[in-house]
């Protein structure tokens, strides 16, 4: 047959499928021609005489139920639905999915096309068989091109296929460096003056341009006195408050006048070796007496930052933190040049570490950042010779922009070489004097397009204190003397460890049922448009799961999913799968459940608050194996309560008896019994669904000694009979 027969069959399928829920598959070569060949198969198929409505592309986390949601909010003759699930793990996900929710294409509100690439085809005919036989036919797409010649013979005049650009929002940050503050009466006056200015000033830019992260690259007070780190904290705090950044974001490191230079004076004042500078960064307890010097900077600024972070007085991966910023995974290393800085001729004699700056690198890489920054106090030519070059090196490859201070000048320049490069951002002091220069940087990074832009501020004397500082690139008067600076990429190479961990968190993450990825993205900062994970959101959610405890959460869930199946297999060796025709189906669903999540506790080592507080996705998962039949998530229908979940089995299209609602609540007092507001919406909720089964789980309601979970048989006010289990 013909491309063009294919196609004039389809659009006569469609015709004569009016009204009807009916599922047709269309695949095309490869995920590249599933755009272009989208649009023209809308222009070929709207050539006949019918609306077709574009429903556009579907995440691998909508199934059948989403479908007909959208054949529902969209009239018209037939529909056209595009699915690309980026990846096998995402492809076999959908197919789970796909599998499990087949029955609900009886809802769909008309005949559908369902357009694939030819890999999601193989994944589905592989992992999701049941799910094909609700398919009435499949037909090959041709490719663009030859669309593109059946659309112009058919007069039809083909759409601009225009992919949109992507969005790429600026990350905005504040540099500030070499504050010095002091307590002596005299110079609190003077210091007021210009920071009171700066305060001001980020107050009133805030409307225009809202931060999102602050850097301070060192010398916050004069001498590391502890009466000192009372100014700088109330400074921070104001700074907080005026730019509306959280804490977290607030990044900070010491400078040489950071030290206790009296703490200091009898320890070494540098390193001459390369073995000492290993040992001094790998081995905590050799920084011991060093850190002293560091006391009053670090209790100080820890009770208003956070006890756990590092301030630059961690070393290696220890000194990297991570922050998603609007889909950037942002990667700060806070290292410490100041370790041995003790006078006025510390130049070539200080230590940043080789060990802990490629420490930091690797754990950059193994965190899957998209834009890395280093934030140091001194320039690198203070570092000691035996260190310097490497170092460079180092930064050279694994980050994008290097902010530091002490030199009291402002200073932009991209580095470039064979290793990649970085944009380095020296700092004019914030506060010198108001008789001296004082500045600052504004930056907005766009870690897509790879550049970051600077806006350079100066302290005056006038109405408005601090003022754009044109001085700082004259050139560029056409751009508002703003400067925009373009970086190389970048290749970080993950270490085996990280890869196994990532690899496990993306396969556990994959086949955690959709509402768990949703939350797990949620908690995890992770943007998901209307509520829906795509295959981006999962990698980016395996990647920043992959190095915590969230891991165990999603395994426990899988280890769960293979305890119910050998439950299944023990009670039932001949039917594992209880019928919906059987009258007391839900009750040997609730037995078989019951008794696995009992056992999972038992036997399994794992948060077991945590997966109480996961009951409503654990039990779902579990009746979805248990009985044949969709099981879904079904939103409250009244107002008495936001905390409880509903599941529902079965679809309104199935006969009453085949039906069950069941409220989940999870109950934090085990002495409290079944609650009038529970018992109400749940007879509410029987009512307005017609089902002709129901059961109210309540986990945490019975004392963990009881030997057995107990089912019963309870009435509503309404004489309603319900299951009621106590797990």
């Amino acid at each position: 047959m013909s491309p063009e027969a294919r196609m004039e069959e389809l659009r006569a399928r469609l015709s004569l499928a009016r009204g009807a829920a009916t599922l047709l598959l269309a695949t095309v070569a490869s995920e590249v021609d599933l755009e272009p060949s989208r649009r023209f198969l809308l222009d070929v198929l709207r050539a006949a005489p019918m609306s077709v409505a574009d429903l556009g592309e579907c995440s691998f986390n909508d199934g059948p139920a989403r479908w007909a949601e959208l054949t529902r909010g969209a009239p018209a003759d037939a529909f056209v639905l595009a699915a690309n699930p980026r990846g096998a793990l995402a492809g076999a996900a959908f197919a789970r999915l796909l599998n499990a929710e087949r029955e609900l294409l009886r809802q769909l509100a008309g005949p559908m096309v369902l357009l694939v690439p030819r890999d999601t085809e193989r994944i589905l005919r592989s992992h999701a068989p049941d799910f094909f036989t609700w398919i009435a036919q499949s037909y090959e797409v041709p490719p663009a091109g030859e669309m593109a010649a059946i659309a112009a013979r058919l007069g039809v005049a083909p759409s601009a296929v225009e992919a949109p650009a992507p969005q790429d929002e600026p990350i905005r940050f504040l540099h500030l460096s070499d504050i010095h503050l002091r307590p002596q009466r005299v110079k609190r006056y003077d210091q007021d003056r210009v920071l009171r200015g700066l305060l001001e000033f980020l107050e009133r830019d805030r409307a225009e341009f809202p931060l999102d992260l602050v850097f301070l690259t060192g010398d916050l007070a004069q001498s590391g006195k502890r009466e000192e780190y009372a100014l700088v904290v109330d400074f921070l705090r104001k700074l907080i408050e005026v730019t509306g950044v959280p804490p977290e974001r607030l990044f900070v490191i010491p400078g040489n006048h950071d030290v206790d230079r009296d703490v200091g004076r009898w320890l070494l004042r540098t390193l001459s070796r390369d073995d000492e500078a290993i040992a001094f960064f790998e081995e905590p307890a050799s920084r011991g007496f060093h850190e002293k010097k560091f006391e009053a900077y670090g209790g100080g600024l820890r009770d208003l930052l956070g006890a756990s972070r590092p301030l630059g007085l961690a070393a290696g991966a220890d000194a990297v933190e991570v922050v998603d910023v609007r889909g950037a995974r942002i990667g700060v290393a806070s290292f410490n040049s100041a370790w041995f800085a003790q006078g006025d001729d510390d130049h070539g004699k200080l230590w940043l570490g080789e060990p802990s700056a490629h420490g930091a690198a690797q754990r950059l890489a193994d965190e899957g950042v998209s834009f890395a920054i280093a934030l140091l106090h001194h320039p690198f030519d203070y570092l000691h010779e035996v260190e310097r070059e490497e170092v460079e090196r180092i930064f050279e490859r694994s980050f994008e922009l290097v902010l530091r201070g002490h030199l009291h000048k402002d200073k932009a320049r991209t580095i470039l070489s064979p290793r990649g490069g970085y944009v380095e951002v020296a700092g004019p002091a914030a506060y010198q004097g108001s008789q001296w220069p004082n500045g600052c940087f504004l930056g907005e990074i766009q870690a897509r397009r790879r550049a970051v832009r600077l806006r350079p501020y100066a302290f005056s004397s006038g109405a408005d204190p601090w003022v754009l500082d044109p001085k700082v690139f004259p050139d560029d008067a056409e751009q508002h003397y703003c400067r925009t600076f373009s970086l190389p990429e970048k290749r970080r190479i993950k270490s085996v460890v990280a890869k196994q961990l990532e690899r496990g968190a993306a396969i556990a993450l994959s086949s955690a049922p959709p509402a768990k990825q949703r939350e797990l993205a949620a908690e995890l900062g992770i943007s998901v448009p209307e509520g829906r994970l795509s295959a981006e959101s999962l990698r980016k959610a395996s990647r920043a799961v992959a190095l915590t405890p969230e891991v165990a959460r999603l395994w426990a869930l899988g280890r769960w999913v293979r305890l119910v199946r050998e439950v299944m297999e023990e009670q039932s060796k001949d039917a594992p799968r209880i019928e919906r025709t059987d009258p007391q189906f839900l009750e040997k669903a609730l037995v078989r459940t019951a008794h696995a999540f009992r056992r999972f506790e038992s036997d399994f080592d794992s948060d077991r608050e945590a997966f109480r507080r996961d009951a409503p996705l654990v039990i779902r998962s579990a009746l979805e194996l248990i009985v044949d039949g969709p099981v879904y998530r079904q939103a409250s229908v009244s107002t008495l309560t936001d905390v409880r979940s509903h599941l529902v089995i079965g679809t309104p299209s199935e006969p009453s008896s085949q039906r069950a609602v069941i409220q989940v609540d999870l109950v934090r007092d085990p002495t409290l019994d079944w609650d009038v507001k529970s018992v109400a919406e749940l007879d509410m909720y029987v009512r307005v669904s017609g089902a002709d089964h129901a059961a109210s789980i309540l986990v945490g309601a019975v004392a963990p000694s009881a030997d057995e979970p107990r089912i019963e048989h309870a009435q509503t006010p309404a004489g309603r009979e319900v299951l009621l289990l106590r797990l």
